[in-house]
């Protein structure tokens, strides 16, 4: 799995290794400030972060806020902004599929 973090238009703007949520979050967090600062257009998609493997099966379609990408912990970076970390079993809660 490749650890570069692309816009939407293909340009590589950083990276990710896949092993911790916060440095998913720090990386993303200063990615969008020079992405700002520079005035660009460009969008990061949660859904094209690296390691998105490591985010269960049945959440990969999870819609009910944005899934920046989850840790080798469970850990997930979450919503629209990515400054949160949620729990696996936590985001599952939200989820619509029955995970019992």
């Amino acid at each position: 799995m490749d650890d570069v973090i692309k816009t939407d238009a293909g340009r590589v703007v950083g990276a990710w290794d896949g092993e911790l949520a916060e440095e998913l979050m720090s990386e993303l967090k200063r990615i969008k400030l020079k992405l700002a600062k520079a005035g660009a257009t460009e969008k990061l998609i949660p859904r094209q972060m690296p390691h998105r493997n490591q985010l269960p099966e049945d959440l990969r379609d999870f819609r009910a806020y944005h899934l920046w990408g989850c840790d080798r912990s469970g850990n997930i970076v979450v919503g629209t902004n990515a400054n949160r970390i949620e729990s696996i079993q936590k985001v599952r809660s939200f989820s619509l599929i029955d995970h019992h």
